[in-house]
């Protein structure tokens, strides 16, 4: 997913495409997630010094938790297992620097409702305030993987669970998840936020 080999400044403008929107929800909910674009400059240029040609191996992933957040040094391997397994679409063993920069975020960053949010911009990947079609199918595969599961090998608990999600929200078995039903039903119910693991587990 996302920029797979560009420079330094595709790579960021990329990112700060998604993190920085220009516009007024957009503005607010990165003030909420306590960030400037100097903050973000200077965050995403140590992380991708460390990467290579863009992507970030598990290894190097744990070392940017342990140095660069104030996580529970006891829940960042569960955390980079969890970013990994959503992230990591092709099993490759590694994962873009946009997404673990997404994923960092979520965990580290902001309040509970503006993580839900974030969480939803994750997914709503033209940003139309919903989530639909190909959307909900990569939501569903990143629940899979989320699970132990495998897009290609689908076993019955993990389908009934990811179901079971779709169908929380109002049109989601229809194939629509709106932006506003998504953030109200995942506040509402701790279930969601544990299917929607890790980025979660340092909610307020």
């Amino acid at each position: 997913m996302g920029n797979k080999s560009g420079s330094y400044e595709e790579l960021l403008d990329e990112t700060k495409e998604l993190l920085m929107k220009r516009t007024a929800n957009h503005y607010i909910m990165l003030i909420n997630l306590g960030m400037s674009q100097y903050d973000l400059e200077l965050w995403y240029k140590a992380i991708l010094d460390r990467s290579k040609k863009g992507k970030l191996s598990k290894e190097q992933m744990l070392a940017i938790y342990t140095e660069m957040s104030d996580l529970d040094p006891m829940r960042i391997s569960e955390i980079v297992d969890s970013i990994e397994k959503i992230f990591d679409e092709d099993h490759s063993g590694s994962v873009d620097i946009n997404e673990f920069m997404r994923g960092f975020i979520l965990t580290t960053k902001g309040d509970l409702e503006t993580k839900v949010e974030y969480t939803f911009r994750v997914y709503d990947k033209n940003g139309d305030n919903k989530i639909s079609g190909d959307e909900i199918k990569k939501m569903a595969n990143a629940i899979l993987r989320m699970l132990g599961s495998d897009e290609k090998k689908i076993d019955g608990p993990s389908q009934a669970i990811v179901q079971q999600f779709l169908g929380q929200f109002t049109g989601g078995e229809n194939g629509v998840i709106y932006k506003q039903d998504f953030i109200q039903t995942v506040l509402q119910n701790r279930e969601l936020l544990a299917v929607l693991s890790p980025f979660y587990g340092t909610a307020d």
